[in-house]
C-alpha cells in the first residue's frame, strides 16, 4: 500500500481533462506526506512555468496533452527537471505505447482509471526500484514484444537464414544469458559462441549484443 512511501515528494501533473486534474490535486492534497510542484493541461503551458515551479519528484503524465503527445515529451521534461520520475497516465490501450513509453523514459505506466492507493502504490514502487508496471500493463507489453519478436525473425532475408545454431544462440541471447552461460547450454566453448554470434550480427545487420537485443525492443 502507498503507507510504504516514507519520504515527502514533490509532484507534478500534466494533464488535460480539467476534471480528472483536479481530482488528482485533491488525491495528493488529501495525503499531507507530498506537495503540488505544478498543475497544467498543455506541455507548452508548463515550459511557461518551469522555472517558478518547484523541481518535481514525480511527474504524472497524460498520453494525451493539449498540444502533444505526452509520450513525446518525456525527454524534454527530464531536461527540466534533472532525475525526475515519470508515470504515464492513460486511458488508452495501444499496447504500442507503452513500449514506445518506456524507450522515451518513462518510470511507470498506469491506467485511468486509478485509485488513490494504485497511484501510490506505484509511486512507492519507482522509489524502491526506478520502474512500475501494474500486471495489466505488464501483460499488454509482453504480447507487444512478442509480436515486435516475431516481426523481427521475418526480417531476416531468406538467402541469409539463421542456422540451426545460430537460432539457439539467438534464442539464448533473447533470454538474457552470458557468452560464457551460452557456451554451458550449448556445451560448446566460448569462442563457438563468438564465431556464431559474430554471423548472427552480420545476418542480422547489427554490431553488437546489446544492439541485438534492442531489435526486439524497436
Amino acid at each position: 500500500m502507498y503507507s510504504n512511501i516514507h519520504n515527502m515528494y514533490s509532484i507534478g501533473i500534466l494533464e488535460n481533462d480539467k476534471g480528472l486534474r483536479e481530482t488528482l490535486e485533491d488525491f495528493i492534497s488529501i495525503n499531507k506526506q507530498h506537495t503540488i510542484a505544478f498543475s497544467e493541461g498543455s506541455f507548452t503551458d508548463l515550459k511557461e512555468i518551469a522555472h517558478q515551479c518547484g523541481k518535481p519528484d514525480f511527474v504524472l503524465l497524460d498520453i494525451h496533452l493539449d498540444d502533444t503527445m505526452g509520450l513525446n515529451v518525456i525527454e524534454e521534461i527530464k531536461f527540466l527537471f534533472t532525475g525526475v520520475n515519470i508515470i504515464v497516465i492513460t486511458g488508452d490501450y495501444d499496447e504500442g505505447l507503452i513500449l514506445k513509453a518506456i524507450k522515451n523514459g518513462a518510470n511507470g505506466y498506469i491506467y485511468k482509471p486509478f485509485s488513490t492507493s494504485q497511484l501510490y502504490d506505484a509511486i512507492a514502487n519507482v522509489e524502491r526500484t526506478g520502474s512500475f508496471l501494474d500486471p495489466e500493463t505488464l501483460t499488454k507489453l509482453m504480447a507487444q514484444l512478442n509480436v515486435n519478436l516475431q516481426e523481427v525473425g521475418r526480417d531476416v532475408r531468406s538467402d541469409k537464414e539463421l542456422t540451426t545454431r545460430e537460432k539457439r544462440v539467438l534464442e539464448l541471447a533473447k533470454k538474457g544469458y552470458t557468452y560464457k552461460e551460452m557456451a554451458n547450454e550449448m556445451n560448446v566453448t566460448f569462442h563457438t559462441i563468438n564465431f556464431h554470434l559474430k554471423s548472427i550480427y552480420i545476418k542480422m545487420d547489427v554490431k553488437s549484443k546489446a544492439e541485438l537485443i534492442s531489435k526486439f525492443l524497436n
